[in-house]
């Protein structure tokens, strides 16, 4: 095989190849339902619940207003937010019943880690929304 013959299947090959992309998008469009029941949430995923609400299948068998309560207990661990953890899982209880490991591993540490994924997810407005909800869920108001 000539250098001409042998340039040309190279070159060939090396068009051929930036026209194809086998590389899926990274991130394909959501459509609002079921994310939260895969074995590996897609940051997508749960930045569009943490937004939304956590609803049906996404609610995970839990009370919807626990899951959104349970998703900022787990952004403020997250993003270093100091509260005292020990009360708040008291004050679950007492509205939402669950035992304590359930808001501690099930909630607020589910979320942390799915909080976690989210690429600059401790912005300055999240941290205020997470301050601000800390602030109501101290006085009692889950809702």
């Amino acid at each position: 095989m000539s250098h001409t013959t042998f340039g040309t299947i190279v070159v060939s090959a090396m068009l051929l190849a930036g026209c194809s992309n086998p590389v899926k998008p990274a991130h394909e469009e959501y459509s609002g339902s079921g994310g939260m029941t895969q074995w590996n949430i897609d940051p997508i995923v749960y930045l569009y619940h943490y937004q939304h609400g956590f609803t049906g299948s996404d609610a995970l068998g839990y009370d919807e207003q626990l899951q959104t309560v349970w998703s900022r207990l787990g952004a403020a661990v997250t993003c270093n937010i100091r509260y005292n953890k020990q009360d708040m899982i008291q004050r679950l209880m007492h509205r939402f019943g669950e035992k304590a490991i359930t808001h501690e591993l099930n909630g607020i540490g589910f979320h942390s880690v799915q909080s976690r994924k989210v690429p600059d997810f401790c912005n300055p407005s999240r941290i205020k929304n997470i301050t601000s909800a800390l602030q109501r869920y101290s006085r009692g108001q889950f809702d």
